[in-house]
């Protein structure tokens, strides 16, 4: 029925509300991936993998303790050393799965490889907590330095880093890994603003393994893992360490098992990972409070 308007009797309005039926919903042809959140702290820590691939439920890592240089004198024998020797262990139970069931009616009828896009959500899920795991460890494990609600300033680090010379950490394989706002507050230290602009070990290397800049030769990462408190105010939990301050064994590497399941007439994906962590040298790492 032709109505009448502003064109006059007879004219035929073709507008958006009365053929909306012509117009489709066109969906992307990819999907918006889940938020992610930095995992760095996997590749900083000591690695015992390749003991525990074949078997075992723990890993006895033997401590050798120091033994002392004495004072020779003539016509005495030598003085022996004696020491009671102790081990670390790490007990392999942290067993972490994460599935999902697709359905064939969704399958046949989606557009999106959604298998594909579950895996890779599942294999991130299990990824995420290995590194909080090791960050909670720390964070219970180390002498904790500065206070909440202070900016992570550029003494504090340079206190942390003396402890760690005090306790014969070798000045390699150092890390400073810090929250968003720890990050925030780095990039208000001047000598580290400076250092990092240099361009010490390659930008472009940086920006693909998560390092976010260097001071005084330790590296330093972001992570949303690390232990951080809301209240007031906020209580950020960076951590400066040693490589051998934290040791980690992963017996299974993350896996994918797929089932066909009659009953659901759809596939059950399960990934799933089996490790073991604990601290090794305690006085290789603080927790600089921020």
């Amino acid at each position: 029925m032709a109505t009448t308007g502003a064109y006059g009797s007879g004219n035929v309005n073709v507008s958006a509300t009365p053929s909306s039926v012509f117009r489709p919903n066109v969906w992307s042809s990819e999907v918006l991936m889940f938020v992610k959140k930095n995992l760095v702290l996997v590749p900083l820590v000591r690695h015992y993998d390749a003991d525990v691939q074949a078997y075992g439920q723990t890993v006895e890592i033997p401590n050798v303790s120091t033994i002392s240089a004495n004072l020779k004198s003539a016509n005495t024998v030598v003085t022996l050393n004696y020491n009671t020797e102790t081990k670390t262990t790490i007990t392999l139970n942290q067993h972490y799965e994460s599935s999902f069931l697709l359905e064939d009616f969704v399958k046949i009828q989606s557009k999106y490889d959604l298998r594909s896009a579950y895996t890779q959500a599942a294999a991130y899920a299990i990824s995420e907590k290995i590194d909080r795991f090791i960050a909670a460890t720390m964070y219970s494990s180390f002498t904790a330095y500065g206070s909440y609600g202070t900016v992570l300033a550029d003494s504090l680090i340079l206190i942390g880093n003396r402890y760690l010379d005090d306790a014969l950490a070798p000045s390699t394989d150092r890390s400073l890994v810090v929250t968003a706002q720890g990050k925030q507050e780095m990039l208000n230290i001047d000598k580290y603003i400076r250092y990092d602009a240099i361009g010490v070990g390659g930008s472009q290397n940086s920006i693909m393994n998560g390092q976010i800049g260097e001071i005084y030769g330790i590296k330093v990462f972001m992570s949303q893992n690390l232990v951080q408190l809301a209240s007031n105010p906020n209580q950020n939990n960076n951590i400066l360490f040693h490589k051998d301050a934290f040791a980690i064994a992963i017996q299974q590497q993350a896996r994918t098992q797929v089932q066909y399941k009659q009953e659901y007439l759809g596939w059950l994906i399960t990934v799933d990972m089996l490790w073991g962590g604990t601290t090794l040298r305690p006085g290789f790492g603080y927790t600089l409070k921020s």
